[in-house]
């Protein structure tokens, strides 16, 4: 009478396939959970880069407008093509600096040299970040405080 000790071979090929599955499984799921990952790290950049420069931007747009004395723009937007993605940085002409730094994956267009914060009416300006979905524009308005005045009591009786 022969007595089996062990495993057949069957048992440990489908013992094989079973684990085979389950590493396989666990290392798509730290892939995707590592992609995920990058994503929310670079939409947290956006919005660090974002946050900055439109604190900085409209504190500067609302005390003094959108030009200095000489009509020259406190900011400029300069972005250029670094590899596949596009660089922006946002310039701070008074300090004569970098306000902000920040990439984003080249769209239509990426190359820009142009000044932030382009006056409307009323002391209204319009600042335009490239900070949107493959380098759409998010737009704000920043109204400059003394010319809001001006205007609000210069209408009043």
């Amino acid at each position: 009478m022969d007595v089996q000790r062990g495993f057949t071979l069957t048992e440990l090929l489908v013992a094989m396939v079973i684990g085979m599955v389950v590493i396989l499984g666990a290392g798509q799921l730290f892939l995707s959970t590592f992609h995920t990952f990058k994503q929310v790290d670079q939409l947290g950049r956006h919005q660090e880069a974002l946050l900055y420069a439109a604190t900085s931007i409209t504190d500067t747009l609302r005390r003094h407008g959108a030009t200095d004395s000489n009509g020259a723009p406190f900011f400029r937007l300069q972005c250029v093509v670094i590899e596949a993605d596009c660089r922006c940085t946002v310039q701070d002409m008074q300090e004569a600096q970098p306000l902000v730094t920040f990439d984003y994956d080249a769209g239509a267009s990426c190359e820009r040299d142009e000044p932030l914060g382009a006056p409307a009416s009323n002391g209204v300006s319009v600042v335009s970040l490239p900070l949107g979905r493959q380098g759409a524009n998010i737009d704000f308005h920043v109204t400059h405080r003394e010319a809001a005045l001006q205007s609000a009591f210069s209408a009043s009786p």
